[in-house]
């Protein structure tokens, strides 16, 4: 479906300045009942977390990224260093709709960029609640929060962790939808938020004191906008100084007629009909929009492209239940295998299974094909409680 009605200059101007010029969060998530777009567009955008490896998997659609140019952190990099749990955003061809029930949307990958949005040393670990905090901030675990590198106890609190999420701008918190832990110290602290206070040299994120003065950054810098920085690691007078400033307009390379979808929380705030998503303007004015919308509710949200805005067909509220209930996905040849503690390793992951018939047991759907190292399969899996992933299904996959 084409949306031939342009905004006006001046519409378009409201809308990005709505968002204050936001950036982009980074490389949330899940799969997508919004998926399989059909505005007739010639290519395709997609902001989301990756929940799926052998081709990614982002809000329902496998892009396949076998030539795709990937960017992590602004460094060149692989489709093989993408990782379940990353928030990316992907330019593509146009989504080919899901051939029967239970597939997937499928497009081809021309570009995936990802950003981490926090990097420093994990404080205040609260096990029962979820939380620990990173220079002052609070990262927010959900059941389906990645973790590499080591779980989450209280052996986290001063290690070094680097977070992907989506950034609730109501309360300045980080929804985590993967953790990597270290116990290297970084070169570099990171954060991200909504700019307040500022001025000619300070500004906060949430309740962190930024030193800007030196950083390289925008001119056009200004409260409201979503920002991500790159810190020294220690702090100046109870500032954190920053050597660089990210802040603008998230709408190069985004084509008229370019299918949308995109899924995050709401950063910035108008109305039902004009608010942003990750920093993504959209304009909600030519649907109903749920009731219930926010700053910092988590949205998906599917459309196309006008003049770097996301013209909305289809606006939902995604609640907490639902990203918990959210399956990963695998595609490739399983190796490792342990028939003893019913275990193997796929992408990289070791996945653990149950034999049987009980309710929990793992449906297999293998047909002849014999369960061993090499089999080429699809496997859809859930984080356990003790942050395994768990098998549901497994199906040969030709």
């Amino acid at each position: 479906m084409k949306h031939r009605n342009t905004p006006s200059p001046n519409r378009r101007q409201t809308l990005l300045a709505l968002i204050g010029t936001a950036l982009l969060p980074a490389c949330g998530g899940g799969g997508s009942d919004l998926a399989g777009l059909s505005s007739g567009g010639t290519g395709s955008f997609t902001n989301g977390t990756i929940v799926g490896l052998g081709s990614v998997i982002v809000n329902g659609i496998r892009y396949d990224d076998s030539t795709a140019s990937v960017t992590i952190d602004g460094v060149t990099s692989t489709a093989a260093a993408l990782q379940l749990g990353m928030v990316v955003r992907i330019l593509g061809s146009g989504v080919t709709p899901a051939a029967s029930a239970g597939a997937l949307a499928t497009a081809t990958a021309t570009q995936i960029t990802c950003d981490s949005e926090w990097k420093g040393q994990a404080a205040q670990v609260k096990t029962g609640a979820s939380t620990f905090t990173l220079l002052g901030q609070t990262v927010k675990l959900l059941a389906t929060t990645v973790f590499s590198g080591d779980g989450f106890d209280g052996t986290l609190a001063g290690r070094y962790v680097e977070v992907y999420g989506f950034i609730n701008a109501n309360d300045g918190s980080l929804q985590a939808s993967r953790v990597e832990v270290s116990t290297s110290a970084p070169d570099n602290y990171r954060l991200s938020g909504i700019v307040t206070n500022l001025t000619a040299t300070t500004f906060l994120l949430g309740s962190a004191l930024i030193n800007h003065a030196s950083a390289s950054k925008p001119a056009n810098l200004q409260n409201g906008q979503f920002a991500r920085v790159k810190l020294q690691t220690a702090q100046q007078v109870g500032a954190w100084v920053a050597n660089e400033v990210r802040a603008g307009e998230y709408s190069d390379g985004l084509d008229d007629d370019d299918e949308a979808e995109i899924e995050g929380t709401i950063t910035a705030f108008t109305s039902s009909n004009l608010f942003s998503v990750n920093g993504i303007a959209v304009d909600a004015s030519r649907i109903t929009s749920p009731n219930g919308l926010a700053l910092g509710v988590r949205v998906e949200v599917e459309g196309a492209i006008r003049n770097g805005v996301v013209i909305a067909t289809k606006v939902e509220i995604e609640t907490e239940t639902e990203v918990e209930s959210e399956k990963f996905e695998f595609h490739g040849t399983i190796s490792a295998l342990n028939t003893t503690t019913k275990t193997f390793v796929v992408r990289g992951y070791t996945v653990r299974y149950i034999d049987g018939a009980g309710p929990n047991a793992t449906v297999f759907d293998i047909g002849t094909a014999v369960w061993a190292n090499g089999l080429y399969v699809e496997v859809k899996a859930v984080l356990d409680s003790s942050g395994q992933l768990l098998a549901t299904e497994i199906e040969s996959d030709n």
